[in-house]
């Protein structure tokens, strides 16, 4: 684990900048930091169905709001909620379910108990700067390449090396994202198109043409 110091700091050194003493050390980096990191952290938790920020829960009715025309019920998005991962009406999330939208900051349905996996806001932040993150160190290194990137230019002005940490961040993505997939248990994949024409979408694996998977995967393998 890192805390926030030790983030900046690397992303320092992808900069080839002077490292910070502390979070008040009186540079322009951490000045510069302190307005990009909020935006750069949100942004980093949105690229990824990151296990570790992964929460359930059965959401809470909401019996004031109108639901939209053709919908019965209304639902609350949780306080934490950064943006979804699935939705279903049982509470193992093994039922597939499209029977809902999201209109106007709610979830609408036609049935009055519903289910949420989302990614959370509350590993974002910690209570003190000292303390460590909770986040893998392939993301908290991701997110350090991340914040190089945003401020080069303020920090640098040097295009070239934006173009590099640019390349550099990308490739941090995606081997964060192969890593936290490695941690699932198994899930269901969709065939791809190319295998739904070849087989038909009921052609094989389980109900509705998925295949039971592990680790990580590729969605839509096998589209052209």
């Amino acid at each position: 684990m890192a805390n926030k110091l030790a983030v900046w700091n690397q992303a320092l050194v992808h900069l080839e900048k002077e490292g910070l003493a502390s979070l008040t050390s009186e540079m322009e980096a951490r000045y510069v930091f302190e307005r990009a990191w909020p935006g750069v952290v949100e942004e980093a938790f949105n690229e990824g169905d990151w296990n570790f920020a992964k929460v359930s829960a059965a959401l809470v009715l909401n019996v004031v709001e109108t639901a939209a025309v053709g919908w019965t019920y209304v639902f609350d998005y949780p306080e934490d909620y950064i943006r979804t991962v699935a939705v279903s009406n049982v509470p193992d999330f093994q039922q597939e379910f499209f029977n809902y939208i999201d209109q106007g900051g709610f979830i609408h349905a036609n049935q009055n108990v519903m289910y949420l996996r989302y990614i959370s806001s509350a590993m974002m932040t910690v209570d003190d700067d000292d303390d460590d993150l909770p986040w893998p160190t392939l993301f908290w290194r991701y997110v350090a390449l991340k914040l190089a990137y945003e401020t080069c230019g303020k920090l640098t002005g040097g295009a070239s090396l934006r173009d590099d940490l640019e390349k550099r961040k990308e490739k941090a993505l995606r081997q964060a994202k192969s890593v936290d997939a490695r941690n699932e248990n198994n899930k269901i994949d969709r065939p791809g198109s190319w295998l739904r024409a070849r087989r038909g979408f009921y052609g094989y694996g389980n109900r509705l043409g998925n295949t039971i998977v592990g680790g990580e995967i590729v969605p839509d393998e096998g589209d052209v």
